[in-house]
């Protein structure tokens, strides 16, 4: 039976898929035996006669034109005991055999090695030469190998290499980490994946340390990059790109054990979680693996744990706005929904209205997707699609729990608007989102959705509609002389206030990243559903007719609001149209 390490079975594994030598289904069978029988991988192949040592020698000789070894035959001298620790040995599943002058002859048994060359050097400061040798050679080589040799631990290598190697640092000294179980050490132990190591994690740290909310890891045929989205922009990160280029392979594998995802998967999409501690804050990870092309591509969405401290006041809302808001969610019953696309602060205004309603004499349920951040007092249950456990599905439950308020993540179908709409009409506050351009053509969306009309004009309370526009930097503000009275006009504004108002940018600076944006901001639209309104859903009215109606009950749209924000200088008109144009 075969000694070889997990990692080391794994990527052979991944050889032998990417040659087209065992298939994606064989894995059940493969894992079965070598479960059931307690042997590797590796063995379970052999077994199922898939393949051959003979094949994967063969294979890595025409790949990289090796001569061969035969390992049975090589005497252990005293400088091969010590030339490498025996954990890296083993781990790694590579044979060390002879040392002539500054070159080590090293014998490996699948081209997943190679990425093993730049560390092997580092670490023995001699050239490496490789060598092909059968897998069942180099076990029994490293396991005579361990037996002679004296232990040398990779921990004194590693100190004397921190000396020597530039690795990723952040000022975070050690306080970011990965929290994960202890059965991944020995992955962690491995020396070339120490840099590997670090970049991860350097990559988090630094974007949780600037407030990014996404970080993207992506490869190209001739490149790849690293690029964060912040205050709602994607900006790369070139500090990071040859590193990540040179070890990709090796990077994707470092995020999928972060995330307790399959290593061996590389064709088809993945998702998982990451929690990462910095000091004593735990930051929770969304990780999303989508195979490419070029290789696999790496989302991380960065939850807002700080979403549920955010207050009302503190969203941006007009004193109007806020008190038809404020008045709304104290309702004890009605449907209120928050809409507008990905990205726009939904979930954020959703935790603040939350946190202002939540009494210790309620009963609040929340159905998330995911469970961003844990509300004092609050039930949370998180849905999982992918075993029937839908918003639906949850919201049907919720009503045998006698909640008096309800949060849907978002009403994705007909199933769950019916289900709230009626839950909203039977003495419950239910909260929720759409992905809808405005509020009036919410109500829209709603009848569209096959929703009967009486059940909308009855339930629906008010609709909130948002946007979120980067501020203009307030270090480096200067005023906008592309910004002429017919540019102003041409975006809604007065001739009269088109001739006093003074547009305002950001010129850049060391503050903002030389952008002239730092932060941003909401904007929104409040729809009151009032008498008028209700009747107009009943005679089925069109976004437009409902609109116009709103606007004489006292409804401002977030042109209104962006003009207005224009005026005051918080707002560069370039980012107006960005964020509004077209709606």
């Amino acid at each position: 039976m075969l000694k070889i390490s997990r990692e080391s079975e794994i990527n052979l594994v991944n050889v032998l898929i990417d040659n087209d030598i065992i298939s994606g289904k064989d894995l059940i069978n493969i894992k079965k035996i070598s479960t059931e029988n307690n042997k590797s991988q590796i063995d379970a192949i052999f077994e199922l006669k898939l393949t051959d040592e003979k094949k994967i020698i063969d294979l890595l000789i025409k790949e990289q034109n090796l001569e061969t070894i035969d390992l049975k035959t090589v005497k252990i001298t005293d400088e091969l005991k010590t030339v490498l620790p025996s954990n890296y040995i083993k781990i790694n599943f590579v044979a060390p055999f002879k040392i002539e002058g500054k070159i080590l002859h090293m014998a490996i048994p699948d081209s997943s090695k190679l990425g093993l060359m730049r560390n092997l050097k580092a670490i023995t400061k001699k050239d490496i030469e490789l060598h092909a040798a059968k897998i069942t050679d180099i076990s029994e080589y490293i396991e005579r190998l361990s037996n002679e040799a004296d232990e040398v631990t990779i921990a004194s290598i590693r100190s004397d290499n921190r000396k020597k190697t530039k690795t990723f640092e952040t000022d975070l000294g050690d306080a970011g980490e990965v929290l994960e179980n202890a059965l991944e050490e020995d992955i962690e132990a491995i020396e070339n994946e120490s840099e590997v190591i670090k970049f991860s994690t350097a990559v988090i740290a630094d974007a949780i340390k600037m407030g990014v909310s996404d970080i993207h890891i992506e490869p190209y045929r001739f490149n790849s990059r690293v690029r964060y989205r912040l205050d709602g922009m994607l900006h790369e990160q070139e500090t990071y790109r040859q590193f990540l280029h040179d070890n990709y392979g090796a990077v994707v594998t470092r995020f999928k054990i972060m995330g307790k995802l399959d290593i061996a998967e590389r064709r088809l999409p993945q998702d998982g979680a990451i929690n990462f501690k910095i000091g004593n804050k735990v930051v929770d990870l969304r990780l999303s693996i989508l195979p490419t092309a070029n290789n696999e591509r790496i989302v991380m969405r960065i939850l807002n744990k700080d979403a549920g401290d955010i207050t009302l006041e503190q969203l941006n809302f007009e004193k109007q706005d806020l008190e038809s808001l404020r008045k709304g969610i104290h309702s004890s019953q009605g449907l209120i929904l928050v809409t507008g696309p990905t990205g726009s602060g939904k979930s954020t205004t959703l935790y603040s209205i939350l946190k202002e309603v939540s009494r210790p004499h309620l009963n609040i349920l929340t159905a998330e997707d995911p469970v961003e951040y844990e509300l004092e007092g609050v039930g949370q249950v998180q849905i999982k699609d992918d075993i029937g456990f839908t918003f639906a599905k949850a919201l049907r439950s919720f009503l045998r729990q006698d909640p008096e308020i309800i949060l849907v993540g978002e009403m994705r179908d007909k199933e769950t608007v019916d289900i709230g709409l009626k839950a909203a009409l039977t003495g419950h506050l239910v909260f929720s989102t759409l992905h809808t351009n405005d509020a009036p053509s919410t109500i829209t969306r709603l009848q569209n959705m096959g929703t009967p009309d009486y059940l909308i004009s009855a339930a629906c309370r008010l609709v909130v509609a948002q946007r979120l526009a980067r501020k203009n930097c307030k270090d480096c503000r200067v005023q906008d002389d592309d910004v002429n009275p017919k540019v102003l006009k041409d975006l809604g504004f007065s001739e009269e206030e088109a001739s006093k108002v003074k547009a305002i940018k950001g010129k850049g600076c060391e503050k903002c990243s030389d952008t002239g944006y730092k932060g941003r901001q909401g904007i929104y639209e409040i729809l009151v559903v009032s008498k008028p309104i209700k009747e107009a859903i009943l005679n089925e009215a069109t976004t437009p007719e409902l609109r116009e109606i709103a606007i004489k009950e006292g409804f401002r749209t977030m042109q209104d609001m962006g003009r207005r924000m224009i005026a005051s200088g918080e707002l560069n008109f370039r980012e107006y149209e960005r964020v509004l144009s077209g709606e």
